[in-house]
């Protein structure tokens, strides 16, 4: 999110710009410039590029807003980088509340809104009334009555107005992506008191719309080939898009609504604590399959007294192992990190993650080893509850790396969940 070249900082926000953005201005410039050849043939290309370049300013305001609003309701903003077609902001978690969700969508189209207004006065303050006529053939005689330079400077200032008109209304369409969907989200959210049901109606709408644009590019495909096929693209954008909301509005709840308790397995073996090292040696380490890395909890009195560190067997002389009981390998569970039945997957998942752990030990209230869960466990869970189908052979897969599959995006997810609790 952070590519292109960086110009300064917004309210303490670094700010990037696009580089593609040299080739789009250039672009912009000369195809805009063909409206003014008529009334400057000299110059027609430089009043091409100042439309260029306002239209890029446009945007940049539109995004630099949204992310001042970000920061401004507790939303921490590590950058805007603005691109073609739009910007982005790199965040580190989402708003909060409803009230901040709405404050944050509507920025940009008001934004948007009121640099259309200053187009449109602009344009009355150089030319009057004239410019609301909305007869072509007026404004092409405006030249006579007003003069080129004149004439030239109200075009311009009319491009920017309508181009910001356009911008602001589209964007308040009340389907995601649109910053309109996270208004209805705001809504529904702050109805309902779930996030998650806002997320999924204005998901849903994104859908519908998308659908919707789909059915009218096939009608229009009919007399315009070019303007139906360009309409049913933009319909499988935006439902595409909003399937992607979906999706992770789903894994998100997912993540949130499984505890350790519906995911883990009793998939540890329990050995008495009080054995000699070479009993444990001969009954569990040598009969154990290559690379299967079991995880052994060692129990004494009816009570479990923590994990056995296997591979710790290794700094000890074989010699003494008759002599030793396997206490000599116990971690008790106070210097490990254990998880209880109703945590959350999602925090599990973090646990999993920033102390590079293999698996997770989960204990019941009376403090014995209830099960385990492993990065396989979580996505065997997820499956379930989302109906992935993923294959049992992916699954252990996952077991036997270690990790999660970087598409899943799970670690950067619950990374996000957990900041939106603080």
């Amino acid at each position: 999110m952070r590519g292109g070249i960086r110009i300064g900082s917004i309210s303490g926000i670094p700010l990037y710009i696009d580089s593609s953005w040299f080739l789009v201005i250039g672009f912009l410039a000369v195809w805009l410039s063909a409206a003014y050849t008529k009334l400057s043939p000299s110059f027609s290309l430089g009043y091409g590029a100042i439309n260029a370049i306002l239209f890029f300013f446009s945007i940049a305001f539109n995004k630099i807003a949204h992310a001042i609003m970000s920061k401004a309701r507790g939303v921490e903003v590590n950058a805007i980088n603005i691109q073609f077609m739009g910007g982005a902001s790199t965040v580190e978690q989402e708003a909060k509340d409803p009230f901040s969700v709405f404050s944050i969508a509507i920025s940009g189209p008001l934004v948007s809104l009121v640099l259309s207004a200053i187009g449109f006065t602009a344009a009355w303050l150089i030319a009057g009334d004239v410019i609301f006529s909305g007869n072509p053939k007026t404004i092409e005689a405006l030249p006579e009555s007003i003069g080129s330079m004149r004439t030239i400077w109200t075009m311009i200032a009319l491009n920017i107005a309508r181009i910001n008109l356009i911008f602001g209304v589209f964007s308040l369409i009340p389907a995601l992506p649109f910053e309109g969907g996270h208004i209805l989200k705001a809504a529904v959210w702050k109805l309902t008191g779930d996030r998650f049901t806002g997320i999924r109606w204005a998901a849903r709408s994104g859908q519908f719309c998308g659908i919707l644009t789909m059915i009218l590019g096939g009608l229009v495909t009919l007399s315009s080939p070019i303007g139906g096929i360009f309409l049913i693209f933009i319909g499988w954008f935006l439902f595409g898009n909003a399937g992607g909301y979906l999706y992770l509005n789903n894994l998100q709840q997912a993540l949130l609504d499984i505890n350790a308790e519906a995911a883990m397995t009793r998939d540890f073996r329990l050995v008495d604590a009080e054995i000699s090292l070479r009993e444990f040696a001969d009954k569990f380490l040598l009969m154990e399959e290559k690379d299967s890395n079991p995880i052994y909890i060692a129990s004494s009195n009816g009570r479990d007294r923590g994990i056995i560190s296997a591979g710790a067997i290794r700094n000890i002389d074989s010699s003494e192992w008759q002599s030793k009981s396997l206490q000599s390998l116990i971690k008790p569970f106070d210097e490990i990190d254990t998880v209880d039945l109703k945590t959350q997957i999602s925090t599990v998942v973090n646990l999993l993650e920033q102390k590079q752990l293999r698996y997770v030990i989960v204990r019941s209230p009376v403090g014995s080893v209830a099960g385990v869960i492993d990065h396989g466990d979580i996505i065997k869970a997820l499956d379930v509850k989302l109906l992935w189908r993923i294959p049992s052979e992916y699954v252990k897969q996952i077991k036997a790396d270690g990790k999660f599959p970087a598409n899943f995006r799970l670690v950067e997810i619950c990374e996000q969940l957990k900041a939106s609790k603080q």
